[in-house]
C-alpha cells in the first residue's frame, strides 16, 4: 500500500502531518482513550507521544499498511480520531490489523465501525486476503464494532506485553458482509 486518502459516507481519511501533533497528543494523553490501548492503561508521557508520532509518520513509507490516518467528518476540518491498517508481528506471523481511536466526544456515533469497514474494503482492493483487529479483552464497545463488521474472535494472545483478543476475518467474505449491510440502509 502507499500513502492514501480515503472517504466513506461521512468520513475523510488523510495522512497526518507535523501540524497534527497537538491533536495526536490530545488522544495519547487522554486517560479515557488510552485505557485499553497502552500496555499499562495509562496516558503517554510527552516523550512517548513524540516517539509514537514519529513512528506513525514513518509508517506511511512502509509497504502494505496505510498507517493511522486522521479522521474528519465532511462537515468539519476538526479531527475526530484516526484509523488505519498496521502491520504487526503477532505470534511469529506478520498480520495486517485494522484499528481506530476516536476522541471521546465522538464515541458511540458509528464512526469506528464506518472507518474500519472502509479500510477493510480498501485492503481487499489492494490484494490483502485476511485482516485482524487487536482489542483489549475488556473493551466491549470495540468488540461489538469488530463483530458488526463481520470479524470473529480468533484467540487471546500477548502483544507488546499486553493481553489482547484477536478478532479476524477473510476480507472477501467481510467485504460481501459490509456490502450487504450498506444495501439495507
Amino acid at each position: 500500500m502507499h500513502l492514501v486518502e480515503l472517504q466513506s459516507e461521512r468520513l475523510r481519511f488523510e495522512p497526518y502531518t507535523i501540524s497534527d501533533f497537538y491533536f495526536v497528543k490530545s488522544l495519547l494523553q487522554d486517560p479515557r482513550v488510552m485505557r485499553f490501548i497502552s500496555p499499562d492503561g495509562r496516558p503517554y508521557t510527552d516523550e512517548q507521544t513524540i516517539e509514537w508520532f514519529e513512528r506513525q509518520l514513518a509508517r506511511y513509507e512502509t509497504g502494505r499498511q496505510t498507517g493511522l490516518l486522521k479522521l474528519m467528518t465532511f462537515e468539519s476540518d476538526e479531527p475526530i480520531g484516526h484509523a488505519g491498517t498496521l502491520l504487526h508481528d503477532l505470534d511469529g506471523k506478520l498480520e495486517l490489523e485494522v484499528g481506530y481511536w476516536l476522541s471521546p466526544k465522538h464515541w458511540h456515533m458509528g464512526y469506528g465501525r464506518e472507518a474500519a469497514a472502509r479500510l477493510m474494503q480498501y485492503a481487499f482492493t489492494e490484494g490483502e486476503k485476511e485482516i485482524i483487529s487487536l482489542i483489549h479483552p475488556d473493551n466491549v464497545p470495540s468488540q461489538r464494532v469488530a463483530k458488526a463488521n463481520g470479524l470473529h474472535w480468533d484467540r487471546d494472545t500477548l502483544y507488546q506485553n499486553m493481553l489482547v483478543s484477536v478478532y479476524a476475518g477473510d476480507l472477501e467474505r467481510l467485504c460481501r458482509h459490509i456490502d450487504r449491510q450498506q444495501m439495507t440502509r
